[in-house]
């Protein structure tokens, strides 16, 4: 009796201990469920993934690493971040796409170049054709122009072209500008040698050439060509000082001579030197090729899902820097990692892929995943995603843009841009932000020097979040062991939120217009702008194309359209981006000009104040 008991209790027992097993078993697997609804019902947050410390470290490790040697647009290691992020996009099941453009990477001298002087070829060690010259040939006598500077203020005037016929003939001119004491600021301003190329063409010159006196460098060297750039429409070739010299030996002067001579008497030198020079200029362009790199998960909203949010990071940088790289320290050929510009943004991306695959079953707008390539390049692979995008323009809501995100530091907290480019962006964020208590500095304007940049064009909001510039910024010291991991998980946790709460707004944010859409410059050299967004990418038309129009700015007063091609302002030609800016930096503040443009391939003048 007493063993039946015992075997009674011990059997009751487990039968309490297995249904105690079975509830907890079960509410441990629908308490993440429960937790979750209680979150959205009590708070209005969606729950999240937590994004892994060890999988950010893994991205970044790879991204940044110095086998990719610094992810240099249309470079192996280029290819390699490409291949690796779509990868990560194919392991999470998404649909990916990738698309590949062309670009403008270089130039170099052609093997077609030749100079003669009198009839006496000149070997290539004594010039150079410079990267923005005209492939020609030009056989005309040489006259001395100074320093090839124009420059009227209301109180100074220089003008290094005054009563000299230069028409079908080289402009000779030194580099640089005559320092002269209470002028020199204003010399400076247009002692550009593509200005004095540009000028020189205005005033009928058949070609141009430099000439670099020892005021301007100690040493004689030619300008290396490898800069991209396009061409002025001339000629344009640099000589070596002691080849100068030997040529105007006759004349009983030489380069230094000039240069004394020019400060000394605070007025230019000109010169018919009788020279006859004959050249050919050659420059090939040297054409890239990267990608973009994009996945999309679906929403669940048999209605929303039709609409996106567009969430992008650039994946290029600069290479192993050098000239012309936009390298803080260009005479370092170092590999730049850039670790946090920009694979702390491609690593953000990469794991909010993950964490929102997995929280799918929360999102009702579809979700576009993109890694841009060539950013550092002038927006070129954002600028090429919007005039091709794997679905409908119309059909993107919103873009959130993930551009150097690994340095958060808490008394600095994060910057977001684009906050007036929608009515509900400073709620949302707001919103997201009660569970860290991130400080968010703000900044309305939807234009940027990032890639949300191209989306804001066309008049989708943006977000561009960023933990801000440092002075690793550009350089070789932009390394994985500068970021702070757990604050790059703290952002893309912040940033997944974010998303979510875009994605399951009830109806799309409504878009404001937020500050220019034109790129800005700085204050020194244009006075004016007209209102407009260039095609800063488009190389295949000679001309600039208007991409946006800002309201209320003088190109809309003017008549100037989206698509519209500006050939000429004032009657003076606009080849491309850079005459342009050139053509800008010479105008005024109320002054009106005529504006030549290509409409539907018909020509009109457009008369506009500005």
């Amino acid at each position: 009796m007493l063993l039946y008991l015992l075997l009674k209790n011990l059997l009751n027992l487990l039968l309490v201990g297995t249904k105690i097993l079975l509830f907890m078993n079960n509410f441990l697997r629908i308490f993440p469920a429960l937790l979750m609804s209680f979150l959205i019902s009590c708070t209005g947050y969606k729950y999240v993934e937590e994004i892994s410390l060890s999988d950010v470290t893994h991205h970044l490790d790879y991204l940044a690493s110095d086998k990719l040697q610094g992810r240099y647009p249309g470079t192996s290691g280029d290819s390699l971040a490409g291949e690796y992020i779509e990868t990560r996009f194919k392991e999470l099941e998404l649909t990916t796409g990738k698309q590949e453009f062309t670009f403008l990477k270089s130039v170099k001298k052609g093997m077609n170049n030749m100079l003669e002087v009198n009839g006496k070829a000149i070997s290539n060690d004594k010039f150079t054709p410079l990267s923005f010259s005209r492939d020609t040939l030009v056989s005309a006598p040489v006259v001395i122009a100074g320093y090839g500077i124009t420059v009227k203020t209301d109180t100074f005037e220089w003008n290094d072209y005054k009563g000299l016929d230069v028409k079908g003939k080289w402009v000779m001119v030194l580099r640089g500008y005559p320092n002269i004491t209470g002028y020199a600021d204003y010399l400076s301003m247009a002692s550009e040698d593509r200005d004095k190329a540009m000028l020189a063409g205005d005033n009928g010159a058949a070609g141009l050439i430099l000439v670099s006196g020892s005021g301007f460098t100690k040493e004689d060297n030619l300008v290396p060509v490898k800069t991209k750039s396009a061409s002025v429409g001339i000629p344009v070739i640099q000589v070596t000082r002691e080849l100068a010299d030997s040529l105007l030996i006759s004349y009983n002067t030489r380069i230094a001579d000039l240069e004394a001579s020019i400060l000394a008497e605070r007025q230019t030198r000109s010169l018919q030197t009788g020279l006859e020079v004959k050249a050919r200029t050659n420059i090939e362009s040297v054409m890239g090729r990267t990608t973009n790199r994009y996945a999309i998960l679906e929403g669940t909203d048999p209605a929303l899902k039709e609409e996106y949010v567009v969430i992008g990071a650039h994946f290029d940088h600069l290479g192993t820097g050098g000239e012309g790289s936009s390298s803080r320290r260009p005479d370092m050929k170092e590999v730049h990692n850039g670790a946090d510009d920009n694979a702390s943004g491609v690593t953000a991306l990469l794991e909010l892929a993950g964490r929102l695959k997995k929280d799918r079953d929360l999102l009702k707008r579809s979700v576009i995943f993109v890694a841009f390539g060539a950013e550092e390049m002038g927006l070129l692979g954002s600028k090429y995603f919007v005039n091709h995008m794997p679905v409908e323009l119309s059909k993107s809501v919103a873009m959130i843009n993930l551009d150097m995100v690994g340095r958060l530091d808490t008394a600095r907290g994060i910057q977001i841009g684009g906050t007036g480019t929608s009515a509900e962006a400073d709620s949302l964020i707001d919103l997201v932000n009660k569970p860290y208590g991130l400080k968010i500095t703000k900044s309305r304007e939807g234009s940027g020097p990032s890639d949300h940049s191209s989306f804001y064009g066309k008049n989708i909001p943006v977000f561009f979040i960023t933990t801000g510039a440092h002075t690793e910024y550009h350089t070789p010291d932009d390394d994985v062991n500068r970021i702070n991991i757990q604050g790059l998980q703290t952002v893309a946790q912040f940033t997944q939120r974010l998303v979510m709460e875009v994605a399951d707004h009830p109806n799309r944010l409504i878009y404001q217009e937020a500050g220019p859409k034109e790129s800005t410059a700085p204050a020194y050299r244009f006075k004016v702008t007209l209102g407009f967004m260039p095609d800063f990418t488009t190389t295949d038309i000679e001309g600039v194309r208007v991409d946006f129009v800002s309201k209320g700015k003088a190109a809309e007063r003017g008549g100037i359209k989206n698509g519209d091609i500006i050939k000429a302002i004032d009657g003076m030609a606009i080849r491309n981006i850079y005459d342009y800016m050139y053509r800008l930096g010479k105008l005024t503040r109320n002054q009106i000009i005529s504006v030549e443009i290509l409409r539907n391939s018909k020509k009109e003048v457009l008369v506009i104040q500005l």
